[in-house]
């Protein structure tokens, strides 16, 4: 490691380091949000560009590198007149992670990075905690990082069962004691709380893993929740909850999750596992409160290891769950699977054909397997309540023709939502009749502005029955909503939406399954505090 570093030096300055942001390694929370902040003794990641060598190098033995750096990079902090060096373990000309020390003070203060002799510095907040749970597609959503008691992953096809006790893998419990370059002795951290589903549950053990800055909690799944394949887990310490996630819960002898609507079914997941992979098409024609009526389609193949790490073909949670979102955007926000780009999508024709009674829209391929367009403004909307249509004529190489349709009721609507919601208590909402949904959408959003074209957005989305009319938000979720805020443009506060959706399920040739779904949204912008 030292030669590596000295040979490193003996070089021509290098181009000054940029960076693009400052992350806790599980979260990837953005700045200016309630459980944004770097936490003492947490992991971080640093991203831009030549942060470090071209050929990524990790900290192979104890004590970890300080002060003598990495491939040439190092990392300090410093808040309140005090200057700590960072604990490394990679260094990449793109990425940077290291442990900021936990004898960083708490507050607003400077990271600099420095390397080959070329520095640059950003902005930090430090915290004394904020659990940011590290997840299977390493981007701080969709599926967590949970195993079982003998380190076994828990996925949608090797699902928890209630009174199991599994381990959840993250960073940013908080400080403790000792050297941090070695590895920790174990401590349990007090005020911590998990969230699954709907119920806070104390763990067993909330502390240091054998490994410096990388936190475990062991917890058993509760009674009484509804479970299924993307149900809620996030860890709330000391009053602030981190990422809200997802894990899958089935009954009893049921090994994969199933979920009681969309693609996610038992048999579904069964069928993923004998094949190795599912073939899904996903159609949907929405409109989010007075936005464009917007359609989409993605037709692709998902391997089963790509399946377990994914959302699962739709940002929505089980039935009873909640899941949150907190993103950078530019005017809106857009939620994007990530491992939706990496795999192989299906051949399924040149165009799709939506029909309703407005009228047919011809929607072209945009890329292999994929399609999307606006077909209506808040001025003149496309979608009403009727039936609708979609096909692809004689089909694709892939995907044989179709013809899918569906009929949407008129819409639900909030009754009596307050105008001003406390993010420190539950929040029950009610709406009008859904029993001609499959389920019924809850969702909120909020954005606070970073500069001229970047917002930090956070948004959560709950699932319930469409037999109930009423669903109550943990005050743990609410506790995510800025104050600072903004619901719509120019309007402070936070966006609550409310859609039915029904499911409909079909099949085709080269489909293991298809679903078509069109929904409108409605509701107010609230005041938070």
């Amino acid at each position: 490691m030292k030669l590596l570093y000295l040979l490193g030096t003996a070089v021509t300055l290098a181009a000054a380091p940029a960076i693009t942001g400052v992350y806790n390694a599980g979260s990837w929370i953005p700045p200016s949000l309630p459980n944004s902040g770097l936490a003492q003794g947490a992991y971080f990641t640093i991203t831009g560009n030549n942060l470090g060598p071209d050929t990524l190098i990790v900290a192979g033995s104890y004590p970890l590198e300080t002060t003598q750096g990495l491939g040439g990079t190092v990392v300090q902090a410093k808040v309140g007149g005090v200057t700590e060096t960072c604990i490394m373990y990679y260094s990449s000309v793109s990425q940077v992670s290291a442990i900021l020390p936990s004898a960083t003070p708490i507050g607003t203060g400077t990271m600099s990075v420095t390397y080959q002799g070329a520095a640059t510095t950003v902005a930090i907040q430090v915290v004394a905690a904020s659990f940011g749970m590290f997840t299977l597609n390493s981007a701080g959503t969709g599926p967590a990082s949970v195993t079982d008691l003998n380190y076994k992953p828990i996925t949608m096809v090797n699902a928890a069962h209630p009174g199991d006790t599994v381990v959840l893998w993250g960073t940013g419990l908080g400080a403790v004691t000792g050297d941090e370059t070695e590895p920790p002795t174990a401590s349990n951290f007090p005020g911590v709380q998990v969230l699954i589903e709907n119920q806070l549950v104390t763990p067993g053990y909330a502390g240091r893993s054998s490994f410096p800055g990388l936190d475990q909690i062991n917890v058993t799944i509760p009674a009484g929740i509804s479970g299924g394949c993307k149900t809620s887990i996030g860890v709330v310490v000391n009053g602030v909850m981190g990422n809200v996630v997802s894990t899958s819960i089935s009954p009893a002898g049921q090994t994969t999750c199933g979920d009681t609507f969309g693609i996610m079914t038992a048999a579904n997941m069964t069928k993923a596992v004998a094949n190795g992979s599912l073939n899904l098409g996903l159609v949907d024609l929405s409109r989010v409160s007075s936005e464009d009526d917007l359609f989409g389609g993605s037709f692709a193949n998902y391997p089963l290891n790509s399946l377990i790490r994914s959302w699962g073909g739709s940002f929505g949670p089980s039935i009873g769950s909640c899941i949150v979102y907190e993103q950078v955007g530019g005017a809106s926000l857009l939620l994007e699977d990530p491992i939706v780009a990496g795999l192989t999508h299906l051949k399924t024709g040149a165009s799709l054909t939506v029909g309703s009674g407005t009228g047919s829209v011809t929607v072209d391929e945009s890329s292999t397997g994929t399609y999307g367009m606006a077909l209506g403004t808040s001025a003149k909307p496309y979608i009403s309540p009727g039936t609708y249509t979609v096909s692809n004529g004689s089909g694709g190489t892939d995907v044989a023709g179709f013809s899918w349709s569906e009929t949407l009721p008129a819409p639900v609507s909030f009754v009596n939502l307050p105008s001003t919601v406390n993010r420190s208590t539950d929040l029950t909402v009610t709406w009008t009749d859904s029993s001609a949904f499959t389920l019924v959408s809850v969702f909120g959003y909020s954005a606070v502005v970073l500069n001229s074209s970047q917002n930090s957005y956070t948004e959560f989305v709950c699932a319930a029955p469409a037999s109930a009319t009423q669903f109550t938000i943990p005050a743990a979720i609410l506790s995510l909503l800025p104050t600072n805020g903004y619901g719509a443009f120019a309007v402070p506060g936070a966006g609550f939406q409310v859609a039915g959706i029904i499911d409909n399920l079909f099949s085709v040739t080269g489909l293991d399954v298809g679903q078509f779904s069109v929904f409108t949204t409605s509701g107010p912008v609230v005041k938070v505090q």
